[in-house]
């Protein structure tokens, strides 16, 4: 019987880099995160650390999503960060998701933003104690928290084929930059691929020379324009940077595209998120 992989996690890195980039990507909007930076680097780490809780080779979180939903609760309730803590929790949580190859489906922004409030405010799965004569709701354990936000996120969470993605065109050329491919000459609504090479010429003085090679012109109808999936496949295909190329998706898209992409499609729930 072939074994299942197990899940993968996000680092302590990963989750400041998530952090680093939301406070760069507010800095301009009228709710920065500021002060930013972590307020304590032994919160983090045991906000990150929650996702390899285990007693004798057992985990307490076995799967993606149990694992994805402690980081998220770890780091939205114990404030690692001296601010932005919901909006790195949502944000990481949507990033260990996508690295196991998870994505919510029929999920709001209303929805997250939802649940992210309640799990700052410790109601998530909150019910009433009829013995108590004020009717108070009663505060579950954080493990409960955690169990019914675990099963909030089965009911709308499920695996995809790792495949194209959606993403702006500011992000593929950042993807394209890391495979030495340049977007230039913009004219009209099109806009030039290049490939620059360093290349080595000369017989008895050598001299390396920066050499041009343009591989064609794709759509170019703005920066934050979603690029259409049949335009990614063909630009993979021009680039030789397709799955038969040696290029998988995982290689194709980078963390940081990955990153870049939650934060742009999820800012309404990031702009809420910021004024609570």
């Amino acid at each position: 019987m072939k074994r299942t992989a197990d899940p993968r996690t996000l680092s302590v890195e990963e989750v400041l880099y998530i952090h680093e980039v939301l406070v760069a990507d507010f800095e301009q909007s009228p709710d920065p995160i500021s002060p930013a930076g972590v307020r304590s680097v032994d919160l983090l780490e045991s906000a990150v650390s929650r996702q390899h809780t285990g007693f004798e080779g057992r985990m307490k979180y076995p799967d993606a999503m149990a694992k994805a939903v402690t980081l998220t609760y770890g780091i939205c309730c114990d404030h690692p960060f001296i601010n932005g803590n919901k909006r790195t929790a949502l944000v990481a949580m949507l990033a260990h998701l996508d690295k196991n190859k998870l994505a919510l489906f029929a999920t709001t922004q209303d929805d997250l933003y939802d649940l992210m409030l309640r799990i700052a405010d410790h109601t998530v799965g909150m019910r009433m104690d009829k013995r108590a004569k004020d009717k108070r709701p009663e505060r579950l354990t954080p493990d409960a928290e955690v169990d019914h936000i675990v099963q909030w996120l089965k009911e709308r969470c499920a695996r995809v084929e790792r495949g194209e993605r959606v993403i702006t065109y500011r992000q593929l050329r950042q993807i394209l930059s890391s495979f030495r491919y340049v977007l230039e000459n913009h004219r009209g609504n099109s806009i030039d691929v290049v490939r620059y090479d360093d290349v080595t010429k000369g017989i008895f003085s050598k001299r390396i020379v920066r050499e041009r090679t343009r591989i064609g012109s794709i759509a170019w109808p703005g920066d934050g324009t979603e690029v259409a999936l049949k335009q990614v496949k063909t630009i993979r295909e021009m680039c030789g940077l397709r799955e038969e190329d040696g290029v998988d998706s995982d290689a194709f898209y980078s963390y940081t595209s990955v990153i870049d992409y939650f934060i742009n499609h999820y800012r309404k729930v990031l702009r809420r998120l910021a004024k609570t």
